[in-house]
């Protein structure tokens, strides 16, 4: 499976390890990582995505060991050539997203080794539920010239990133760099952050040491992101206070 995104690092992989429970042996099965962290808005994933549109399913299938194919008769192109149908592909893995015959999706899709291909890690979806992206992808060209960063500061917990229960995030200090100014915003209980900025190139200021960067797949690189008019950037970051004992 390829990169969901260029600044998308899949670093990753979850292997499973079958345990010999009798003198048959069985073959340890890999599981590739699941979706980058933390979920994107559709205003974010427009911005990553190489082709959005809305098609119906004209020809296509899915199997558990090749993934699916696809053909679309295009509807509504939003980002990418204008065409009267693309063709789609999906992996068998946890990031599937087999489509159905005959209806009708919004994909944001990215240009990988099978050609476009498509996952259920963002905001693809059947065009029916997704009247709120479809609304918010509509809107961007009238965006004025700001963006939105935000952003969760998690644990680590024997090796994985992700919350714990009962533990206060607040009051961490995130300070992000732009070409002209330095942001900082402070967490709340849960370890979340937002502010406002301007269009341009930043990065996540790591010189405090009050946090790291995480070494999983995430959707925006730390060290490096682009903010559009009217997007929402997403980030994901590992506090040094609450460090596993």
């Amino acid at each position: 499976m390829r990169e969901f995104a260029p600044r998308v690092r899949m670093k990753r992989i979850v292997c499973v390890i079958a345990i010999f429970i009798t003198a048959l042996s069985v073959l340890p099965t890999c599981v590739r990582a699941h979706c980058p962290q933390p979920e994107i808005r559709a205003s974010g994933e427009y911005y990553q995505s190489d082709v959005v549109f809305t098609g119906t399913v004209i020809q296509g299938s899915y199997s558990a060991a090749a993934g699916g194919g696809y053909r679309l008769r295009v509807s509504r192109i939003f980002k990418g050539p204008v065409q009267k149908e693309f063709n789609v592909s999906t992996d068998s893995d946890n990031s599937r997203f087999p489509l159905d015959k005959g209806r009708t999706y919004l994909l944001f899709a990215y240009k990988g080794a099978r050609g476009l291909e498509i996952n259920s890690c963002g905001n693809s979806d059947l065009l029916s539920k997704a009247a709120k992206s479809v609304r918010t992808i509509e809107n961007l060209p009238h965006a004025p010239p700001f963006g939105v960063i935000e952003g969760w500061v998690l644990r680590e917990i024997e090796g994985w990133v992700g919350p714990a229960d009962h533990t206060d995030f607040s009051g961490i200090r995130v300070t992000v760099t732009g070409q002209s100014r330095n942001y900082a915003a402070v967490t709340d209980k849960n370890g979340r952050f937002h502010f406002r900025a301007p269009v341009g190139r930043y990065e996540v200021d790591f010189s405090l040491g009050e946090y790291y960067p995480d070494d999983d797949s995430l959707w925006y690189d730390p060290h490096g992101f682009d903010l559009h008019a009217g997007e929402t950037a997403s980030l994901l970051v590992v506090s040094t206070r609450h460090l596993a004992k």
